[in-house]
């Protein structure tokens, strides 16, 4: 009394295609570096990548930290209270202006030794698109000691980054105020 059993074989189920995945929303990162000042041509820039397709952007303050990343921290080199509130205010002050013109507008704060390599982790970790960044005029000597940041963050990065010249920050000097 052996049953037999059929096997049951089972088609292929039938299944709509897939569909297509959409493309995320592009993201674009804006950074100051340092209380370099966000102006009206940086604005532009960030807001003529980020509108044909309305962009997300993220405006990323970074304080810097001075001394070598081998030496013992030392609270000194860290932005001090004074530094750290005008950084807050000019990343402020942009995405305000960026979300009176109707962006989603994302703040950030962060301090680091190494800004290309900072930005550059954002940049991979956030998905970003692309980073624009103001240039102060430094002179040549300047620029060869410290490097070029744009080259620096698309090196690590692999994202474009658009640096946007502007007109050096005027110093504050103490030898021309006296009476």
């Amino acid at each position: 009394m052996t049953e037999q059993r059929r096997k049951v074989r089972r088609g292929a189920a039938r299944t709509a295609a897939p569909r297509p995945v959409p493309d995320p929303p592009r993201r674009i990162l804006l950074v100051s570096y340092g209380a370099t000042p966000i102006t009206r041509d940086v604005l532009q820039k960030t807001i003529a990548l980020a509108t044909p397709e309305q962009a997300k952007i993220t405006v990323l303050g970074i304080g810097r930290i001075f001394g070598t990343a081998l030496g013992l921290p030392h609270p000194g080199l860290k932005p001090n209270r004074l530094e750290w509130e005008e950084q807050r205010s000019v990343v402020q002050e942009a995405a305000d202006e960026l979300g009176r013109r109707g962006f989603d507008v994302l703040l950030a704060m962060a301090m680091a030794r190494n800004a290309p390599k900072l930005i550059a982790r954002w940049v991979r970790a956030k998905n970003f698109h692309a980073v624009v960044i103001p240039d102060p005029a430094r002179p040549a000597w300047r620029r060869r000691i410290e490097g070029e940041l744009d080259h620096e963050i698309e090196r690590r990065a692999h994202v474009p980054v658009h640096a946007v010249p502007i007109p050096a920050p005027a110093r504050k000097s103490s030898r021309g105020a006296g009476p």
